[in-house]
């Protein structure tokens, strides 16, 4: 029995956030077995320092995503503060397995799991909230925030060779709207001769009648 059971009532609604958290609800899981087998020092060294490294990812991951608009300044700054202080407590605890801890108590993980409920099912569903996923641009905000993911760990010349694809693929897209409004109007006038024809042919058959 996992000390926590991923559930529907975790759910945020936003697919990305929603997968990291239940992967650092394993992580978390993972830590409590600690607890109850006979893990050795060094493995659950690796467990925190894996906990530790996701943890930052996830929390930069929220962090960009708000950053790119809908949540409000205090909120952000609360909600960093909240990421700050716990990335602080897991040093800590990396600090004292470093000293030579060797094992992690049944309190600290009641409280790493406290703590993360009470974050996911309060602060996080609030940010939810203010970014509010159903709209239109919300998808790009969270593509551009996992892009940057992706971008943080590229080295120069990879970062180099992914800003001239980005402009490769910049000068398409704009031939491509050049091309599709050249496109529409020339549709336009298309449409406006045959309306013209029509008419014409309207008038045409009126005279005749009339000449009948």
């Amino acid at each position: 029995m996992h000390i926590i059971e991923w559930t529907s009532d975790f759910a945020l609604g936003i697919d990305e956030i929603d997968e990291q958290h239940r992967a650092l609800v394993g992580m978390i899981n993972a830590l409590d077995s600690s607890t109850h087998e006979k893990y050795s020092p060094e493995k659950m060294r690796k467990l925190l320092a894996e906990l530790s490294d996701y943890v930052r990812d996830h929390f930069g991951f929220e962090e960009r995503l708000m950053a790119g608009g809908g949540c409000t300044q205090e909120f952000v700054a609360r909600h960093c503060g909240e990421h700050a202080y716990f990335r602080s407590v897991l040093r800590d605890l990396t600090a004292d397995f470093e000293s030579g801890r060797r094992s992690i108590t049944v309190p600290l993980i009641e409280y790493l799991v406290h703590w993360l409920l009470h974050h996911i099912a309060v602060v996080d569903r609030a940010m939810a909230h203010q970014l509010n996923a159903t709209e239109p641009e919300f998808g790009a905000r969270v593509a551009a925030a996992l892009m940057q993911d992706v971008t943080d760990d590229l080295t120069e010349s990879e970062r180099h060779l992914l800003a001239e694809l980005r402009r490769a693929n910049d000068q398409v897209e704009q031939q491509v709207q050049e091309r599709t409004r050249a496109l529409s109007e020339k549709n336009r006038q298309l449409e406006a001769e045959l309306r013209e024809l029509k008419a014409q042919v309207a008038r045409l058959s009126a005279q005749q009648v009339a000449g009948g």
